[in-house]
């Protein structure tokens, strides 16, 4: 038996316009938007300028551009929108002609948060690729050459030393258990005036203690995240006697470092005060602002 238009409920023009109406008030937007756009992640801008010259520019999660005398050396670029799916990029990445002086790349582990092939073919293909055996090896067979490095192996560049150190974590593409083994490394990079340790992703581990009996760091580059983070990252801190830590793992992709990692860093600063260099995504540290190495260091 037929019903009647007025026993019918909502009739479609009625749910399109109710639909339309709950769009635009999630969206913020006016009439001229569409709600199409509901479901898709938001990009903030960033505007990313030249890198100073002689200084450590943070780029967000694990990327830093450290420039050496105009040498442009580019800690784990990842810039693709999402990674392992789920893990959606928040910012925008940096235009080519901020990284077109780049010489090389510091890959500490083969983790898809820290190694992606497409970001990499973004850079020159004169770029020096320096990784661990498992994400060299992982490069090679996705046609990008990269340059094996194991704890000690050391690499020279006008100005200065890279040198792969150990860090305690998985090496591979998808493995899960943390290791000292070398297949996830971190890098000091060392010039006339100053050392840098790039720690790449690790837990609490003798292997802060070996750094700074061997290099003693002006600056660490601290990936504090779910792996180092509170009480850890205090102890890693202290064993490093570094006179600057910069906080990273945070600013760039969605998920737990995002969630915690500024309240992570806010307990750095309120324990250590001004060793801590809390850099915004775009924000840069000058090398002249660091300490410089005591007499006597390498």
């Amino acid at each position: 038996m037929g019903e009647s238009p007025g026993h019918r409920g909502f009739s479609r023009s009625m749910i399109a316009r109710i639909f339309l109406a709950a769009a635009t008030a999630l969206t913020g937007a006016t009439g001229a938007c569409s709600p199409a756009v509901l479901g898709r992640s938001r990009v903030t801008p960033v505007a990313y300028a030249e890198p100073r010259p002689d200084a450590i520019t943070f780029w967000g999660h694990a990327c830093a551009y450290i420039d050496v005398g105009g040498f442009g050396i580019v800690t784990d670029p990842v810039f693709s929108r999402k990674y392992a799916t789920i893990r959606r990029r928040l910012i925008s990445s940096p235009p080519v002609d901020a990284y077109d002086q780049t010489r090389i790349i510091l890959i500490s582990h083969a983790h898809q948060d820290h190694l992606d092939p497409a970001t990499l073919n973004r850079f020159s293909p004169r770029t020096i690729i320096l990784a661990p055996a498992p994400a060299a090896r992982y490069l090679r067979k996705r046609g990008i050459r990269a340059r094996s490095m194991w704890p000690g192996d050391e690499y020279p560049f006008p100005g200065g030393t890279i040198t792969a150190v150990t860090a305690h974590h998985p090496g591979y593409r998808l493995s899960l258990k943390a290791r000292s083994d070398g297949r996830a490394i971190g890098y000091v990079i060392r010039t006339q005036n100053t050392t840098i340790y790039y720690t790449g992703d690790t837990e609490y581990f003798p292997g802060f203690a070996a750094v700074a009996a061997e290099f003693q760091p002006n600056v660490a580059l601290l990936n504090l995240n779910a792996h180092l983070h509170t009480q850890d990252a205090f102890l890693a801190i202290q064993d490093l006697g570094a006179p600057t830590v910069v906080p990273m793992h945070l600013g760039a992709y969605d998920g737990k470092s995002e969630r915690l990692g500024p309240r992570w860093r806010a307990e750095l600063i309120d324990r250590f005060g001004a060793q801590i260099a809390p850099l915004e995504v775009g924000e840069s540290l000058p090398l002249d602002d660091v300490a410089p190495k005591a007499a006597g260091r390498r």
